[in-house]
């Protein structure tokens, strides 16, 4: 049976390319979880830093996630960009895009664990949480159908048909 049997026409972009996987998504918010909280402390009224204190006790911790994600701003651009006009360098990214996430997921862990045990800044429990949620995505983006076919397939321009006149029968 062809991989693409088992999905229906919603499945697919107006690229005809299958619709990107939610696994994709959900690497990028565990890597970009720093500046995801930030943005929402920006957009609470009341207290912008209370939200950032309960995620980040210590601030350097926060900044520490700030400078883990930020090397996934560059797969955030990767996934924005994926459609036919993108530039050849986000095609080869995106070709390459599980090496990639899992360099930029080890370095996040390694930077987590380092400052634990460098600055004794965190909970253990929360860095095996981390280290078994990242894992997870990784391993799940590897063994999914289909993210693999998300990462086989890039969005090419389809050529419009001309279309033929109807002749209009009264």
């Amino acid at each position: 049976m062809h991989p693409l049997a088992k999905y229906s026409l919603r499945h697919f972009d107006k690229y005809n390319c299958l619709k990107l996987s939610f696994i994709y998504y959900f690497i990028l918010i565990f890597l970009l979880r720093g500046f995801a909280i930030a943005i929402l402390s920006l957009v609470n009224m009341r207290d912008k830093l209370a939200l950032i204190q309960w995620f980040y006790p210590e601030s350097s911790m926060f900044y520490f996630s700030l400078l883990s994600g930020a090397p996934s701003l560059l797969l955030f651009y990767a996934i924005i960009q994926r459609r036919p006009s993108a530039a050849n360098w986000v095609k080869t990214l995106w070709h390459n895009i599980l090496p990639v996430m899992s360099v930029f997921v080890f370095i996040d862990l390694a930077i987590y664990w380092g400052q634990y045990f460098l600055f004794s800044q965190g909970k253990l429990s929360w860095l095996f949480a981390q280290t078994f949620i990242a894992l997870s995505l990784l391993l799940f983006c590897k063994f999914n159908s289909k993210a693999k076919i998300n990462r086989k397939e890039f969005p090419e321009e389809i050529p419009e048909t001309p279309r033929k006149k109807r002749d209009v029968v009264y």
